[in-house]
């Protein structure tokens, strides 16, 4: 008789499932197909190294004798141009490539990094910029065409293609509803992540940080939220900047008994909702199987109390604490 499976297993395996269809949604933007759509042509390499550097190649379509090249980025009314560079073929066919350095315009250009020689920065509003590519040729004529989405690089690596920017700013190659490509950039909302969790002998200490929010919300404390009842507990943070340390005690657990409990951690903010303290962000493909931490005891300085200490990241990542204490004699 086959067994079935857990509840847990079960629930992880339908958060599998919400994420990879979120996954699939958010490279696909559903916008209504534009005068310009057509006619197509596609890139014979489209990607974004390091979330902003932008690489870019595409073969001349045949019939076409150009003698430059660009790639537009926007409508037609006031298109970013970045030149592209033609490049004889050994089977006969010319190809354009181009590379260029994308950043949001809202980001501090203080925090930009060196651009290599010979190559142009582009700072960009955000939103979803289109892509397609002219060809001019001798006598001035211009051919637009739309650029469709490329093929994924890494359908099955160990990483994602979408690489994480710490500013907490994104740029990504998405596509619409018709195949059409496009370059989003923007802001992710508000987040608290884990810089890192260390267990010692008596006490957790958790070093986290506020992502996209400004200097006065960088403050606040550590809540500690059982599932089980809904009662929380409320630990003081120390911040630097927008990062804080808290440390738990065993009785920051409150009166637990054998049973195990489930505390889920997050971030208190001055009248803001509270947020939940995830894992950090990574392009881990599946985190789950990589980040994961041990079962620890933690005993009170006076040794009255010993507690059982799970700390686990749930399946949307967020950070959660499996707790029991331990049974007397043990």
């Amino acid at each position: 008789m086959r067994q079935l499976p857990t509840p847990h297993k079960v629930m992880r395996k339908g958060y599998d499932v919400v994420r990879s269809a979120r996954s699939r949604l958010d490279s696909l933007v559903l916008v209504p197909p534009s005068a310009d759509d057509w006619p197509r042509v596609s890139a014979e390499h489209l990607s974004l190294l390091d979330g902003r550097t932008l690489n870019f190649c595409v073969r001349v379509p045949e019939g076409v004798t150009a003698s430059s090249a660009s790639l537009l980025l926007g409508g037609s009314s006031s298109p970013v141009v970045i030149p592209l560079t033609l490049v004889q073929r050994g089977d006969g066919y010319v190809e354009a490539q181009g590379t260029a350095v994308l950043e949001l315009l809202e980001a501090d250009a203080d925090q930009h990094r060196p651009v290599p020689a010979g190559m142009r920065r582009f700072l960009l509003a955000a939103g979803q910029w289109r892509l397609s590519v002219v060809f001019t040729d001798a006598s001035g004529v211009e051919r637009r065409c739309a650029v469709a989405k490329a093929p994924r690089l890494m359908p099955d690596g160990p990483t994602v293609p979408e690489p994480v920017r710490e500013d907490g700013t994104y740029c990504r190659l998405i596509a619409s509803g018709t195949g059409r490509a496009y370059v989003s950039l923007g802001r992710d909302d508000a987040e608290a992540e884990i810089v890192s969790v260390r267990i010692g002998w008596s006490e957790v200490t958790l070093e986290g940080r506020l992502l996209n929010a400004p200097a006065e919300d960088c403050r606040g404390d550590v809540e500690l939220v059982r599932r089980n009842g809904k009662t929380s507990r409320v630990v003081p943070a120390t911040w630097h900047g927008d990062t804080f340390v808290c440390s738990l005690k065993p009785a920051d657990f409150g009166g637990l008994g054998t049973k195990e409990q489930i505390f889920d951690v997050r971030l208190q903010r001055p009248r803001r909702r509270p947020l939940k303290i995830s894992r950090r962000r990574t392009d881990v493909r599946s985190p789950g199987d990589v980040f994961r931490m041990p079962h620890r005891l933690l005993t009170a300085e006076d040794e009255s109390v010993v507690l059982r200490l799970n700390p686990y990241y749930t399946p949307i990542g967020s950070l959660a604490f499996r707790a029991a204490h331990l049974p007397s004699g043990c």
